[in-house]
């Protein structure tokens, strides 16, 4: 009987399990496809965090609402919805953006949130024309146009789609790039905000791409956005309690060291593969395929077991849509991220102050390919960047 309520209660199971072990002799091995696992039964334990629970307080339609009002008042812009706008298919939503002064056109936004056959498979953020002024006695501002792809779950049994804290967080972040984007402000498309993916030239250096959207996601864990953000999708107005919030802003450093030696592990085979003619070599071993270079360098940073007869990289899309040899800007990217977050967080106007925008706005989203990443950070921050801030964000000091 004991064991029948384990196996129906995964989270007593996990509990048992560690207790039984603590005093055993035999080394168990955690492989990587227990980390999912795991990780979930330790943050309903530890954390006391539900996601099921939780994403009924980020639906859909209402949380991409209160992210862009928060992206409003930060950047002076305001999104209207326009129908008019033409589209690829009848679930695009498009809007104008303008800058809510003058009333002038910055550009296009356009969200494609839902899966479909034939669609590309992940979430991205991708430019759709790029920003400049034409050449010629009339100078005519080209505006720039972006489209955030996502996949999210669609509305079911009477409920709005409704987003896993994840799904939240990376709205933040996707739409932080698109934000890049529509503040563009050169005269040349090959210097506006593009990556390598697109099908014309230019766009941000790869080790500044993500400062950006990394710097705005950080608020996507902050308390008084979770209670500016966070509504439940009945529409009774009932909020996140204290506790969750407090408990969703432990996350950052929840696993974060599974987490990092992921993102190291990933940069490393991105960076052997494209430094290197294969077959590879790798840790004094010759004559590697990818296969086996992907499973000895993971299994080398995380000591996680990977599963056999298995090739990640061929389904790896970074590896091939720009990012080649760029992924471990992802890690750079974070730290001088959350430098300008807490600078933005500690400023004596507020984070989300008009001055604090426009900082933003003039310092590291104007300038795009115009200005070293370097130079933008000196800028906003009035000092050279430092890892200090990240140290403290991921609890490290």
């Amino acid at each position: 009987m004991m064991k029948q309520r384990q196996d129906a209660d995964p989270e007593a199971s996990s509990r048992k399990r560690r207790l039984d072990e603590a005093d055993s002799p035999v080394v168990h091995c955690l492989d990587a496809w227990d980390v999912s696992y795991y990780t979930d039964l330790l943050q309903r334990e530890e954390l006391h965090l539900d996601d099921a629970k939780v994403k009924e307080f980020f639906p859909l339609e209402g949380t991409i609402q209160r992210i862009l009002e928060v992206y409003s008042e930060l950047l002076g812009l305001k999104f209207e919805r326009n129908a008019g706008l033409p589209v690829w298919h009848e679930e695009v939503v498009a809007f104008e953006v303008k800058e809510c002064k003058s009333d002038r056109l910055v550009g296009h936004l356009y969200l494609d949130q839902f899966p479909r056959d034939g669609k590309f498979a992940h979430q991205m953020i991708l430019p759709l024309a790029p920003g400049f002024t034409s050449i010629g006695e009339e100078c005519v501002k080209c505006v720039p146009a972006c489209v955030n792809i996502s996949n999210l779950a669609r509305p079911e049994g009477g409920r709005p789609a409704l987003l896993r804290l994840t799904e939240m967080k990376t709205l933040f972040h996707e739409l932080g790039h698109a934000m890049h984007c529509l503040c563009t402000q050169t005269r040349f498309s090959i210097l506006s905000w593009a990556w390598p993916m697109v099908p014309w030239p230019g766009g941000v250096e790869q080790d500044f791409l993500e400062v950006p959207s990394m710097a705005l996601e950080k608020f996507a864990g902050e308390p008084s956005l979770l209670h500016r953000v966070a509504r439940h999708f009945s529409g009774d107005g009932s909020k996140l309690d204290a506790a969750a919030i407090e408990q969703i802003q432990k996350l950052e450093r929840f696993m974060a060291g599974t987490q990092e030696s992921r993102l190291i592990s990933m940069s490393m085979i991105d960076l052997l593969l494209h430094s290197q003619a294969p077959p590879y070599s790798f840790d004094g071993k010759a004559g590697l395929s990818p296969p086996e270079l992907y499973r000895l360098v993971v299994e080398k940073c995380t000591s996680l077991k990977q599963l056999p007869n298995t090739n990640f990289c061929a389904s790896w899309y970074h590896l091939y849509i720009g990012y080649d040899a760029g992924v471990y800007g992802y890690a750079w990217s974070d730290v001088f991220a959350v430098d300008i977050f807490e600078s933005m967080r500690t400023c004596q106007t507020g984070p989300l102050s008009a001055e604090t925008g426009e900082r933003l706005r003039s310092q590291i989203l104007e300038p795009c390919a115009t200005k070293p990443g370097f130079d933008m950070l000196r800028g906003f921050l009035g000092r050279e960047p430092s890892v200090d801030a990240w140290c403290r964000f991921k609890g490290i000091q």
